[in-house]
């Protein structure tokens, strides 16, 4: 599993844009899971890639590749019982709730 980080581009001012697009066209797929503040107002957003990124490519989105040591702790910021999956996800404990 490799992680990233990334903001949204707001080249158009009327909404943003995540660099998932342009990580296709490189041939990889990105998928957004967490988030540190509000996207919309330049919040940090943590998630997946398929392969490591040239990050010079992707700068317009404040893109860098992040080990899963520092996706973890990414994460425990937010939810301090924030764990690993085994396939690399990272995931927090869900309350039941009773119907």
């Amino acid at each position: 599993m490799n992680y990233a980080t990334w903001k949204l581009n707001f080249t158009n001012p009327d909404y943003g844009t995540g660099p998932e697009a342009q990580i296709a066209e490189l041939g990889a797929t990105a998928q957004a899971a967490w988030i540190v503040g509000q996207a919309h107002e330049g919040g940090t957003i943590l998630g997946y890639v398929t392969e490591p990124q040239d990050e010079t490519k992707l700068s317009a989105w404040d893109f860098a590749n992040i080990t899963q040591e520092e996706a973890l702790a990414f994460c425990q910021e937010i939810d301090s019982e924030a764990y690993l999956l085994e396939d690399g996800m990272i995931t927090y404990p869900i309350e039941k709730i009773e119907a």
